[in-house]
């Protein structure tokens, strides 16, 4: 069973001291999730006792840092069931995008992305490219992936999993199998659901997958790309220096093979290893005790705007099946007046903006909004006393 309690003690960021000397309520969690103890010892023992670089010093301080590197991908290997050479190591999701985005060779065939992607998953695609319209509830319409990809000559169709503004959770395995069957390889953005839900990458029959380290307790600056190991291997470097090549002459140079070959330099050794021990502290709970904690907290969530905040605009799916973060607007409240009041009055914090998500808002007619997000460690409690803050700031500035 999940015992909430038991996970909060892991986080003790939640211990400290807030400006209000108020508890701290922290449901920003889309953006970046809090760290657990072990990720922090992780890291703090990599710099106290084995800082070294990788691959390359031939010193047992050395060999200590590769091991611990190297087990961290077969660990990622596991919980995506992928095998440890499909398994890239970059800062975040958004450098997996560009990665693919540069590296990968479209042939001048067309793109299909949509309105509804985060700015990592919109911006790298300029050219050739379609965008999928959202309804209004911000999904997808599959018919009409359906009919682009008919038109032939896509080579690359990428989508987020689920969304950062509306919660919504795409239909992947359809979208891939839709897209196989035209030839089209299937980039996933897995930024906001690798926290929350199982992926099962051989089972999905996915092309590529990213996802950021700092959205599931891991250190910043750390984020994982997963491609078929035969994809990986057709691809050109996207960065060139240490660590990408196999031997230097004076006028050549041998690369080595994926994944090495995309990591170049010196890496956030002790972000690896801390997304190691992030990944498996996850693993330790149970994804699936996980997916239904999350969404437990997001029907009640949702049950509680609906109940208080009536004036409420919620981005996305109306219904208490839909899935966390929640966005939501008030006519005639600035977002950032709501999210800067909650801190200033009760400790919490939310997320006030557009979420990296502009053209989502701009397609679906709302202005900036302001966003409830939540993960293991957050209480019903929490929520409630959120969601009637937001209630006593809207009266105030409402009137």
């Amino acid at each position: 069973m999940f015992n909430t309690k038991e996970i909060r003690a892991h986080f003790p960021i939640l211990k400290r001291e807030t400006p209000t000397s108020l508890p701290l309520i922290y449901l920003d969690s889309a953006a970046t999730a809090l760290k657990p103890q072990c990720v922090i010892d992780s890291v703090n023992k990599v710099l106290s006792s084995y800082t070294a670089n990788i691959h390359r010093s031939v010193h047992f301080l050395g060999d200590e840092a590769t091991e611990a590197y190297e087990s961290t991908r077969e660990v990622v290997a596991y919980f995506l069931n992928a095998e440890p050479n499909e398994i890239v190591f970059v800062r975040n999701a958004t450098e997996g995008l560009n990665l693919i985005a540069n590296c990968y060779n479209l042939k001048g065939k067309r793109i299909i992305s949509s309105y509804g992607e985060h700015h990592s998953n919109y911006l790298p695609w300029t050219e050739n490219v379609f965008r999928l319209s959202l309804n209004n509830e911000g999904e997808i319409n599959l018919n009409e992936l359906l009919s682009e990809l008919d038109k032939g000559d896509v080579a690359l169709v990428s989508l987020s999993h689920m969304s950062n503004v509306t919660g919504n959770i795409l239909d992947i395995k359809k979208v891939i199998q839709l897209s196989h069957q035209y030839g089209a390889k299937v980039l996933i953005d897995a930024a906001q659901s690798a926290p929350h839900t199982a992926i099962d990458v051989n089972e999905l029959d996915c092309d590529f997958l990213v996802f950021s380290g700092h959205k599931l307790g891991s250190p910043t600056g750390v984020g994982v790309l997963f491609g078929k190991a035969c994809l990986l291997e057709e691809m050109a470097l996207f960065l060139k220096g240490g660590s990408t090549i196999e031997e230097v002459t004076l006028n050549s140079a041998s690369v080595k093979n994926a994944p090495w070959k995309f990591e170049a330099g010196t890496p956030a050794i002790e972000s690896v290893i801390g997304l190691g021990v992030a990944i498996n502290f996850l693993l330790e709970i149970g994804m699936d005790e996980i997916e239904a904690r999350f969404h437990e907290l997001s029907r009640f969530t949702y049950n509680e705007i609906q109940l208080k905040l009536p004036q409420a605009s919620i981005l996305g799916l109306q219904s208490s099946l839909s899935s966390g973060p929640y966005s939501i607007s008030i006519n005639g409240i600035s977002s950032h007046l709501l999210a800067r009041g909650l801190s200033d009055r009760y400790g919490i914090c939310a997320r006030s903006g557009y979420h990296c998500a502009q053209p989502l808002h701009i397609h679906m007619k709302m202005p900036a909004s302001l966003r409830i997000s939540f993960w293991i460690y957050n209480t019903k409690a929490e929520i409630t006393k959120a969601v009637e803050g937001i209630a006593a700031l809207a009266g105030i500035h409402g009137s």
